[in-house]
């Protein structure tokens, strides 16, 4: 079970596709496994249908203690939820982020309610607040930004679709990192589902090292991402 969520798994003209489809598709091709993907547009509800077995297995979520009661978590993980300082491309090498120090003097985007870190607004930035989201790269290439923190996959997935990639770039280092997991229900009753489970974890490990999971990415993003190293 999967809550839609483009880059990583959503539904387009009928068809079911995301980098997360096309590595578990892989995987399972692997196992020899027949399986159906049914999204639910509710991370509680999915956990709900996990808990009592009814889901045998969850896309992209979080370690978290109390999750791991009643869900199988993998060791390899090839998905990092990262911020990065998104700039203009004429900017590289002109702007850097090593600390908060360097984005000093700057404009520097943000949106009200998305918590980013404690770190980022105590470090006295000018900072410069927007109600939605979708509205700052758009404010950065009409350079009322110099530079915007946003999910790095999600925000260059969706400037590749409006054609914007060749004019932004993002700083190397994140804002925030968490590593998320395709993670299997304990409750399930698929038979061997502790075996499978151990085995995903060693395919994974397989198609990161042979560059798989990178040219997936880059299908999707057109930029190359790091992938998790475990």
């Amino acid at each position: 079970m999967a809550n839609p969520q483009e880059p990583y798994k959503f539904q387009e003209n009928g068809i079911i596709q995301g980098i997360d489809i096309e590595i578990v598709d892989i995987v399972m091709k692997k196992l020899n496994i027949p399986y159906v993907i049914k999204f639910i547009k509710s991370d509680a509800r999915i956990q709900q249908e996990a808990q009592k077995g009814r889901a045998d297995m969850l896309l992209l979520f979080s370690k978290r203690k109390s999750r791991e009661e009643y869900l199988l978590y993998p060791e390899e993980s090839y998905v990092n939820i990262t911020w990065n300082f998104f700039i203009r491309a004429e900017d590289e090498n002109k702007i850097t982020f090593d600390t908060f120090d360097d984005l000093k003097g700057l404009t520097i985007g943000a949106t009200n309610d998305i918590s980013y870190t404690p770190a980022f607004f105590d470090a006295n930035l000018r900072l410069e607040m927007a109600p939605r989201n979708d509205l700052q790269i758009g404010k950065l290439l009409k350079n009322r930004l110099d530079a915007v923190p946003m999910n790095t996959i999600s925000t260059l997935y969706e400037e590749k679709k409006k054609g914007n990639l060749e004019k932004i770039t993002f700083l190397p280092k994140p804002l925030k990192s968490k590593p998320y997991y395709n993670v299997f229900s304990k409750a399930s009753t698929y038979p061997n589902i502790r075996e499978i489970h151990r085995k995903y974890n060693q395919i994974i490990k397989e198609l990161k090292a042979d560059g798989t999971i990178q040219n997936i990415f880059e299908k999707y993003l057109s930029k190359q991402i790091n992938i998790p190293n475990s």
